[in-house]
């Protein structure tokens, strides 16, 4: 088995005195792709923001261990590790207008990841080629467009080419897809899968729908209220949740993709990061709570790669 390219270990992250992510481990082999489902809220952005440190004023986060290629980072001054970010790490954004300079066009934003890459020789055919590979046709004309004469759906596709030219280690991909129609979702997750193929890169993959992440994960983290639950090999996980929360989520995914008359539902509603109950988080929401569950329940494993923040099957 190839080492990590990452690993992290205790990662927190406060908002004042609020914690909004609580001890996240998480480990990364290259050609990987770890998939994060769970509601909105759960903390997953908030989670991955941490590990390239683009966390909004307020936030503060803090690990015990992130490591990246044999380097632990977690002490490191912003000032030495902004370099990593976006060469070495990177992030495909929900919405990729945030990504781009709208007085500037893609050509210019292509030419200046290429000059961040140090690449030699002329840039566009380059450019050209970057957009091509991710599916863009006519690249010649769009690079002298602006993010604003680009389609949802281009203009991801757009992103994805600036992040392949600094070929970094790992791609952290928030949702890409959430704003697409379905046609075109398949082709970005069509295109997220090519380049799994052709890079040696570890994927990071957000979504809150349980069939992308099957369609697109080799293991999967399920994360409440800023908790991981439960962890796995994504087949194992969809087929035999072991997690009350997840076994919702994915019930309601099956009810979803079967048009059932009634949905199956997760009681009550995710608690804010100041309501956080006492014991097991999930609890005034889960269906099998039982006595003990008063106490804060440790990720303990259940198996082979699996874990689980529960007392069922203890």
């Amino acid at each position: 088995m190839s080492a990590p390219l990452l690993e992290v270990r205790n990662l927190r992250v406060q908002a004042g005195p609020l914690e909004v992510v609580r001890g996240v481990d998480l480990t990364l082999r290259p050609g990987e792709t770890l998939g994060i489902i769970g509601e909105s809220g759960s903390g997953k952005t908030v989670t991955c923001l941490a590990l390239l440190r683009l966390l909004p004023e307020g936030l503060k986060a803090e690990a015990d261990v992130l490591v990246w290629r044999g380097r632990d980072l977690a002490s490191l001054p912003d000032r030495e590790f902004r370099p990593y970010r976006g060469r070495e790490m990177a992030m495909v954004f929900q919405d990729p207008v945030g990504s781009f300079n709208p007085a500037k066009s893609i050509g210019w934003h292509l030419r200046t990841a290429l000059d961040r890459l140090g690449a030699k020789g002329p840039w566009r055919p380059r450019a050209k080629a970057l957009l091509a590979d991710v599916g863009i046709p006519r690249p010649e004309a769009v690079l002298e467009r602006y993010p604003h004469q680009l389609s949802g759906g281009m203009l991801q596709r757009a992103l994805i080419a600036m992040v392949v030219a600094l070929e970094p280690g790992l791609i952290v991909a928030d949702e890409p897809t959430t704003n697409l129609d379905n046609i075109v979702e398949q082709q970005i997750l069509a295109l997220f899968a090519d380049l799994r193929k052709r890079l040696s890169a570890a994927f990071i993959f957000i979504t809150h729908d349980i069939g992308i992440a099957a369609q697109i994960s080799d293991r999967l983290a399920v994360m409440y209220a800023g908790d991981i639950v439960e962890s796995g090999p994504a087949a194992e996980v969809l087929a035999a949740p072991r997690h009350p929360y997840t076994r919702g989520l994915i019930a309601t995914a099956n009810a979803l993709a079967a048009r059932a008359e009634q949905l199956a539902e997760i009681p009550g509603q995710l608690p804010a990061p100041g309501a956080r109950p006492s014991g097991c988080v999930f609890r005034p929401r889960c269906t099998w709570a039982q006595d003990g569950c008063e106490a804060p329940q440790p990720l303990r494993e259940v198996g082979p790669g699996r874990q689980i923040r529960c007392l069922l099957d203890a």
